[in-house]
């Protein structure tokens, strides 16, 4: 069998070890035009995040029933209707130069993480893109393999693909979408307060479009400047990690000093923005506002 491929492949180099391989193995190396070769599963050189064991390549079978568990989900309904919705939200999207080619990319990627963060976490990787990266390296060799191969061809079809695409995960640092499972994003509550038209919608403000086809403010904002709130107690107040007295403290801000407020909750606390985490390097910190906590009545520390 083995001079039978030869014969019907007379451009593929075949190594001395060829001689070796199963048949099904043989035919695999010769439909792949020698890109793919049965060999010993090796090391990548990557670590999990926990830093577990190194990281192996992994085989055709596994390969292929990961590639399974991805297809099913990008054949699913919600899927497809909701990239069908995507399309139809940037037709020109693969116009030269036109904005909606980035906007479409933007959006897509986001919905392509939403699938695989459902299958990752099944195979040990985190539900992010650096997931998705180690799950390519994992499978880099195997994807040689035309079983494989023509597994992910489908899968790009799905994914409304160029069959022979190669799809590429944004560039660590570049992500258009962060997962949080902890859900502690910098996420901005509402710290002014909601107001609401004739026809009984809430919003910060409303925008109108006039005769000309401007969006124009109509009534009153509620967000038309920052929400900063200023330190009046002497001579500080405390920074704690969560809005409880006895938290842990995690910096301080001197009376006369501004601080930077994502919310108020009840009156009583302020959580701080996320440019004020920044500066203290912590991922959560409130401010208490009302003075009798600490036995001072009717006396606001800010």
């Amino acid at each position: 069998r083995l001079e039978a491929l030869r014969r019907q492949f007379p451009n593929v180099d075949v190594p001395p070890e060829a001689g070796t391989w199963s048949l099904p193995d043989l035919e695999a190396f010769f439909d792949s035009g020698g890109a793919w070769r049965p060999k010993a599963r090796r090391s990548v050189g990557s670590r999990s995040k926990e830093g577990s064991a190194e990281a192996q390549e992994y085989d055709v079978a596994e390969a292929l029933r990961l590639q399974r568990q991805l297809q099913q989900g990008f054949a699913g309904e919600a899927f497809q209707e909701a990239l069908k919705r995507l399309q139809r939200r940037f037709p020109e999207r693969k116009t030269k130069g036109h904005k909606d080619g980035v906007a479409y990319f933007e959006a897509f990627e986001s919905l392509m993480l939403a699938i695989h963060a459902k299958v990752l976490p099944q195979w040990g990787f985190s539900a992010d893109w650096d997931g998705v990266r180690s799950m390519l390296t994992r499978m880099a060799h195997a994807l040689n393999h035309p079983k494989v191969k023509a597994m992910q061809e489908e899968i790009n079809v799905l994914m409304g693909l160029p069959r022979n695409a190669t799809f590429t995960p944004p560039a660590k640092g570049q992500e258009i979408l962060v997962y949080r499972p902890q859900r502690d994003g910098p996420v901005s509550f509402h710290v002014r307060p909601l107001l609401q038209d004739e026809d009984g919608d809430e919003a910060h403000e409303f925008l109108v479009e006039d005769d000309d086809g401007e969006l124009r403010q109509r009534g009153p904002t509620a967000v038309d400047t920052e929400c900063w709130f200023q330190v009046v107690h002497t001579p500080a107040v405390v920074i704690r990690e969560l809005p409880d007295e006895k938290s842990k403290m995690v910096g301080r801000k001197k009376a006369g000093k501004r601080i930077r407020v994502q919310r108020v909750v009840d009156g009583r606390w302020l959580q701080l923005h996320h440019s004020e985490l920044v500066k203290l390097g912590v991922q959560e910190a409130w401010v208490l506002l009302d003075g009798k906590e600490m036995g001072l009545e009717g006396q606001p520390l800010l």
